[in-house]
């Protein structure tokens, strides 16, 4: 089994020793040439761990998630990311880390999918689902948002945008 080490912590990702031809190999995190390393986001480093690849070490003591999300966890979004991110892993995605703390990216045939992850009951303003949007589709991702319930079923939403003058145009018919 391989082994990987978090050897530091960069932009609130972890930088991993080791393990480099696994890491490229399931297209996870991205490769710092600074760094000499790759950086990953919690939620890819506990896939690889959750799915038995890799035996996990820090400078003190072999990790198991929970001690990978006591040490290293610094939003309240990491959970529920790592729970979209196997989902969508297990539907055959190959899903990486996205631009920001709570979102995914992934690519399917010719499309690209940006997803916004997020906990059932947790209230999310409209202005900050429309910019969410609007920054998925300047960037060239079809906007999906993938709600976690209690349970840590996944449900998702495709987003689309629409303009007053198309509903209107749709309701004179």
């Amino acid at each position: 089994m391989e082994e990987l080490v978090v050897v530091g912590e960069i932009n609130g990702r972890l930088a991993i020793s080791g393990g480099s031809d696994l890491i490229s190999k399931l297209g996870l995190g991205t490769y710092s040439k600074v760094h000499k390393t790759y950086i990953l986001d919690i939620a890819e480093l506990a896939y690889v761990m959750f799915k038995n690849l890799a035996c996990v070490k820090d400078c003190e003591e072999t990790l198991d998630l929970k001690k990978l999300f006591a040490k290293y966890s610094r939003s309240k979004y990491d959970w529920i990311k790592f729970t979209v991110l196997t989902d969508l892993r297990n539907r055959g995605r190959r899903t990486r880390s996205g631009f920001s703390q709570n979102t995914l990216i992934y690519e399917w045939g010719n499309k690209k999918m940006m997803v916004f992850v997020t906990e059932e009951n947790s209230p999310i303003t409209a202005n900050e689902l429309v910019e969410w949007v609007k920054t998925s589709l300047s960037k060239g991702y079809q906007p999906v948002i993938a709600v976690v319930d209690a349970h840590g079923d996944v449900t998702y939403y495709t987003m689309h945008t629409l303009r007053i003058e198309d509903i209107a145009g749709v309701l004179s018919k």
